[in-house]
């Protein structure tokens, strides 16, 4: 008597465990970093280290790690993932110096990188095309959940345990989600007779890591941000170039001639630059010019989170049903529209007015994501599934340090130089960053409008 196919949500609970991992490692690690910063001794500048340099692996190697999912099997670099994630998060309990600490969370970044980049594979593979707007907007939840537990949970631990406890934590976490992925997610040998471009994945790592580093420097170090930018177009010139004549290419140009995929790609990054213009200004909106504590603060930021979560898996429902366009555009435009309404405020605006404000963008983004999301792995040769994964998610990561970098610098110029001199200038500097948030997500909007439609 033959055994049943396992469910695909089986499957699926084993990659939500990976990425709510990796996701709220990302979040809960900034409540721990003033404990971090006065147990070892450092200063900001130092203990900074720990979030960015976590962030410009991932970014380096996430397409890296994708095309591995292909060669080797999605299930395989997957459980490594986790596991290798599981070894930095040890490692990094264990640190009693920074240098220690940022070895040990590049560790932890090489691990996360893997499971972020295989999961959009993994869930593409395990579904039916029918149901696969409704999984990747699941997942597109459980990053949602990552994120809004991150803070409360930190909180809880470091004042309990002390901020080791916010690594340890995911010592069993990992081994368990180890050894049900390997049950949990189907095997498949990969493409066992290419070859792993390596000299391409380090020209990419390189010219990755320069451009997001170069970003993320632009408000405050423009000097050292375009000498970092140029690099990276450098070395990007040299990664293409390379990619031409390699046997085996890390990034297959062939992909990128499919509307589908390389306008998803642009539009799923412009849609995470839209967002990320608020996310970081909210909270010196939210305490400099509403005067809100760390408390209430924390509270109102979890709007965008919880929305994304609830409107997500509506989003990759309707994508199954009729097709992604139509979901997008709106959540596009729902992004911009909650941008340019949060822009307008001050301070005289209630409280509730900004949680609507904010719910409203977290709506348009879970909207426009699954959809976009399933469109593009939808696209995909099958044995390219892993590939599209990194694609994806090194599109996110760029989006993220491209509006941060923008909103930071667009602050500036529109407070005249002083946003902290009052919350005057703040509200200048804030109406300039949030308008051009807004501009984007509509440039995101009208690039799925004009995407060629893919029935479901």
């Amino acid at each position: 008597m033959s055994r049943a196919a396992p469910s695909p949500w089986s499957g699926f609970s084993a990659v939500a465990v990976g990425i709510f991992m990796a996701t709220l490692d990302g979040s809960i690690v900034n409540v721990a970093l003033p404990s971090i910063r006065a147990d070892l001794g450092t200063d900001i500048g130092g203990v900074e280290l720990v979030v960015s340099g976590y962030l410009l692996v991932i970014s380096a190697t996430l397409l890296a790690a994708g095309r591995l999912g292909d060669l080797w099997g999605s299930r395989r670099v997957y459980v490594g993932g986790m596991l290798l994630f599981t070894l930095g998060s040890g490692l990094c309990g264990a640190s009693r110096t920074l240098p220690a600490l940022v070895a040990s969370r590049v560790v932890q970044a090489l691990g996360a990188s893997a499971m972020m980049a295989i999961a959009p594979a993994a869930v593409t593979a395990i579904f039916p095309a029918e149901r696969r707007g409704r999984a990747l907007g699941l997942i597109s939840s459980v990053v949602a959940a990552g994120l809004t537990a991150g803070p409360p949970l930190g909180g809880v631990v470091v004042s309990t345990f002390s901020w080791p406890g916010i690594f340890l934590v995911n010592l069993p976490v990992g081994i368990a989600g180890a050894a049900w992925a390997v049950r949990a997610l189907p095997g498949g040998a990969g493409s066992p007779g290419a070859r792993f471009d390596l000299p391409g994945a380090a020209w990419f790592a390189l010219a990755a890591g320069a451009g997001v580093a170069g970003v993320e420097a632009l408000p405050h170090h423009r000097g050292a941000s375009l000498a970092l930018l140029a690099a990276s177009l450098a070395l990007a010139a040299i990664f293409a170039l390379r990619e031409r004549r390699a046997p085996s290419p890390l990034l297959d140009a062939g992909l990128l001639r499919d509307r589908t995929v390389s306008l998803g790609l642009v539009a799923g990054l412009l849609s995470y630059a839209a967002l990320f213009h608020q996310t970081l200004l909210s909270p010196f909106f939210l305490s400099q010019v509403k005067g809100l504590g760390p408390g209430a603060l924390g509270a109102m930021l979890t709007a965008v989170p919880i929305a994304l979560s609830v409107s997500a898996p509506l989003a990759g429902w309707l994508s199954d049903r009729y097709g992604p366009r139509g979901p997008q555009v709106a959540g596009g435009l729902l992004l911009a529209a909650g941008l340019a309404s949060l822009s307008i405020a001050d301070a005289t605006s209630s409280l509730p007015s900004l949680a609507a404000r904010l719910a409203l963008e977290g709506v348009g983004m879970g909207l426009f994501q699954a959809p976009n999301n399933s469109a593009v792995m939808g696209a995909l040769p099958r044995a390219r599934l892993g590939s599209g994964g990194g694609m994806l998610a090194t599109a996110r990561n760029m989006g993220m340090a491209l509006g941060v970098a923008m909103g930071g610098a667009l602050l500036v110029l529109g407070s005249g130089g002083a946003p902290e001199s009052s919350p005057a200038a703040y509200v200048a500097g804030w109406r300039l960053a949030l308008a051009s948030g807004g501009a984007m997500a509509v440039v995101a909007a009208a690039l799925a409008a004009v995407r060629a439609p893919r029935r479901p």
